[in-house]
């Protein structure tokens, strides 16, 4: 099966879900197959019950914890694309508190884009598990992306690619909705192909890139 991140042959890893995971030997991406993708109504339910709003407590002080990282490590930010916002746009809105000019983009609640313009910061939280064609993804939303810009993404780094039996046990591949899983060899794949370099990795759940010169 061909890799939907590098186009590389896979090979099967292992089921759990009353679905298949599938992983790159070279990109190291482990992927859900397309016949187990739910359709994009059941999708959009499925997001549409997450308590993601302002009265969240957890849910600010979690973005806000990647605000500090991004001010710490991104230079010279003033405009920025909150790409896969979701349908209450909490970080733009704390973003937007914070000083900078954000625009919020969301396939299934934002879908309205501005292609000719370009952002100092693209920031992707909780939206490259989500990612059917994470290849063809990542090419779209670096269109938007400055010369010199970042690329800050949150997402769950999957268990170590030697401990398959940590993987099978891992609560993030239980959601329905998150069919790409990434690990630090999958972001240093990323960062090569695309030109870019890694700046902050926490080893947890947030890696920030900027584009190289």
């Amino acid at each position: 099966m061909t890799c939907p991140l590098c186009e590389a042959q896979s090979k099967f890893f292992q089921s759990g879900e009353n679905r298949e995971y599938w992983r790159c030997s070279v990109c190291r991406l482990i992927f859900v197959p397309t016949n187990y993708f739910i359709s994009k109504e059941d999708e959009i339910q499925h997001y549409l019950k997450h308590n993601n709003s302002l009265e969240s407590e957890g849910y600010v002080q979690m973005f806000e914890e990647k605000i500090r990282v991004v001010k710490n490590v991104c230079k010279r930010v003033k405009t920025v694309l909150d790409y896969g916002c979701g349908y209450e746009p909490v970080l733009k809105t704390l973003l937007t508190r914070e000083g900078f000019s954000v625009t919020g983009y969301d396939p299934n609640f934002f879908p309205q884009r501005d292609l000719d313009t370009t952002h100092d910061l693209i920031i992707s939280t909780e939206t490259f598990e989500h990612f059917k064609e994470p290849g063809r993804d990542i090419s779209d939303l670096l269109q938007s992306l400055a010369p010199l810009g970042y690329l800050a993404v949150m997402t769950r780094l999957a268990p170590p690619h030697d401990q398959p039996e940590s993987f099978g046990h891992w609560y993030y591949k239980r959601d329905p909705t998150h069919i790409a899983f990434y690990d630090n060899a999958t972001f240093s794949w990323i960062a090569r192909h695309y030109e870019m370099e890694i700046i902050f990795n926490n080893g947890k759940d947030f890696v920030v890139l900027q584009r190289m010169p």
